[in-house]
C-alpha cells in the first residue's frame, strides 16, 4: 500500500513539473504556431525607406498647416549701409539701437565707414549698399536724400598754457583763415589777442591739423573734400584752402585727426561736432555775421536748422513726381543764420537707391522694406533722432512738420518705384 502510495506521489510531481514547464514556454513558441495571417507584415529595408521618407514628409506636411495656422517666422533681412566717418559717433549708435528696440525686426544692420569722396564713387553702383549717410547730397546719381540729422563743424584746439586755454576762444573766418593756411603762425599773435584780451595765450607755435580727405584740396571740388571741409569752406567764403607748407600734420580721418590734436600741444583742426563731444576736446566760439561769437551746442545747432533750413522747388508738393534732378533735398542757407545760431553748420542725409535693376526683385523688395524701416525709424522721435541727444545734436524733426512731409514724399516715391 504503501509503495502504491509513493508512485501516486511521484506521478503527481511529474505533471505538476509538465504544467509548469508548459507556462512557461508557451508564450515564446506561440508566434511559431500562429497562422500567418495573423503575424505582422515583414517590412524589407526598402520599404522601411519609403515609410520613413513618408512620414518625414507628413511631419513637414504638418508643421507647414500648423504654421499657417499661427505664425510665421521671418528670416533677418542685413541692412548695408556705408557712412561718412565723420558721422561714425551717432551712426554706430543708431546702428545698434535699431537692432535692440526692433527686436521682433527683420532688419540687422551692417555699416562700412568711408571718407566722402570714396561713398560718392560708389554711389549708384549695382550692389554697393542699401543705404548710404552723407554730408554732401550727391547729385550726379539716380538717388533721393532724406535729411537725419543736424551736422556742425568745431575748430578744436589743444592748448596747455596756465590755466589751460578752455572752450571758448574766439576766432572769426577772417583769423581762421590765417590760421589754417599758415600766415599766422603763433598763438599769442596780436590780431588773435585782439580776439582774446583775457586769455593767457603762449608764445607757441601753431600746428594745423588736417585730414588726408582734404590733402591738397586747392585743386579739388567739394565732392573731393569731407563734408566738414565743405561747411568750413563755406564759412570762410572760401573755394579752396592751402595748408600751411611746414606747421601741419595729415590725419587719415576723423578719427585720428581728433585723436591728434588731444595730443599733440598747440595744435588746432576741425572734427565733426560730435566728435569733440565725445572725447571732450576744447572747440572755439566762431564768429558770426554780426560780431558774435557762437560756441557749438545743441540748442546754437538746433537754432541755426530752425532759421536757416530751405526747401526748393515744390519739394513738399505731394501731387508731384519727386526726382531729385528737379527737387533737391533741403539744405541749410547761410545766409538765413541770424545771431544766437551756430555758423558752421549742415545736414547729414540718408542717401537712398530707388531700385537696382541687377537685383532680383523678390530680394530687392525684401531688402528695400527693412531699408525703408530702418530710415523711418532714423527720423521718428522716440528712435534715431531721440539718439542725437548722446552726442548733444539737436533732433531736426520734432515740430517741423513741413521737413516731415517731405521725408515721407521720399519714401513714397522709393515705395512706388517698387512696384514698376
Amino acid at each position: 500500500m504503501s509503495k502504491k502510495k509513493t508512485t501516486l506521489i511521484s506521478l503527481l510531481v511529474i505533471v505538476s513539473l509538465a504544467i509548469i514547464i508548459i507556462a512557461v514556454v508557451t508564450p515564446s513558441l506561440t508566434p511559431f504556431f500562429q497562422p500567418r495571417s495573423d503575424l505582422p507584415p515583414e517590412i524589407d529595408e526598402a520599404d522601411e525607406t519609403q515609410i520613413a521618407t513618408n512620414n518625414d514628409s507628413s511631419s513637414n506636411q504638418t508643421a507647414a498647416t500648423t504654421n499657417n495656422t499661427t505664425t510665421t517666422t521671418i528670416m533677418p533681412t542685413t541692412i548695408d549701409i556705408v557712412s561718412t566717418t565723420s558721422a561714425f559717433p551717432f551712426v554706430q549708435r543708431w546702428a545698434a539701437q535699431y537692432e535692440n528696440q526692433q527686436s521682433a525686426s527683420s532688419g540687422n544692420v551692417n555699416v562700412d565707414y568711408l571718407a566722402d569722396r570714396e561713398i560718392i564713387l560708389a554711389d549708384g553702383v549695382s550692389g554697393r549698399s542699401d543705404l548710404a549717410i552723407v554730408g554732401v547730397p550727391d547729385e550726379t546719381n539716380n538717388t533721393l536724400e532724406v535729411p537725419v540729422s543736424a551736422q556742425a563743424v568745431a575748430i578744436v584746439y589743444n592748448i596747455p598754457s596756465f590755466p589751460d586755454i578752455p572752450s571758448g576762444l574766439r576766432l572769426n573766418s577772417t583769423m581762421l583763415f590765417l590760421i589754417l593756411n599758415g600766415n599766422i603762425t603763433w598763438w599769442d599773435d596780436a590780431a588773435i589777442k585782439d580776439l582774446n584780451p583775457t586769455l593767457n595765450l603762449p608764445h607757441e607755435r601753431i600746428v594745423v591739423v588736417h585730414s588726408s580727405d582734404d590733402d591738397n584740396n586747392s585743386n579739388n571740388n567739394n565732392g573731393n573734400s569731407s563734408s566738414s571741409l565743405v561747411l568750413l569752406k563755406q564759412y570762410l567764403g572760401l573755394q579752396s584752402l592751402n595748408w600751411p607748407k611746414n606747421d601741419s600734420i595729415v590725419a587719415s580721418g576723423p578719427a585720428e585727426l581728433a585723436e591728434m590734436v588731444r595730443k599733440i600741444p598747440y595744435s588746432v583742426g576741425y572734427v565733426d561736432f560730435s566728435y569733440a563731444v565725445q572725447t571732450r576736446m576744447t572747440y572755439a566760439a566762431i564768429g558770426d555775421a554780426d560780431g558774435d561769437y557762437i560756441v557749438p551746442s545743441m540748442q546754437s545747432i538746433g537754432r541755426a536748422v530752425d532759421v536757416a533750413l530751405q526747401f526748393h522747388n515744390s519739394s513738399t508738393d505731394r501731387s508731384s513726381s519727386l526726382q531729385q534732378q528737379e527737387h533737391p533735398p533741403p539744405t541749410i542757407n547761410r545766409s538765413r543764420i541770424v545771431s544766437g545760431s551756430y555758423p558752421i553748420v549742415g545736414l547729414y542725409y540718408a542717401s537712398l537707391l530707388a531700385n537696382d535693376d541687377d537685383r532680383d526683385k523678390e530680394e530687392e523688395g525684401r531688402r528695400n522694406a527693412a531699408m525703408l524701416d530702418f530710415v523711418e525709424w532714423i527720423i521718428s522721435e522716440s528712435g534715431g533722432q531721440q539718439t542725437l541727444l548722446e552726442v548733444q545734436y539737436p533732433p531736426i524733426y520734432p515740430g517741423n512738420q513741413q521737413l516731415a512731409t517731405y521725408a515721407e514724399i521720399v519714401i513714397d516715391t522709393i515705395q512706388n518705384s517698387l512696384t514698376n
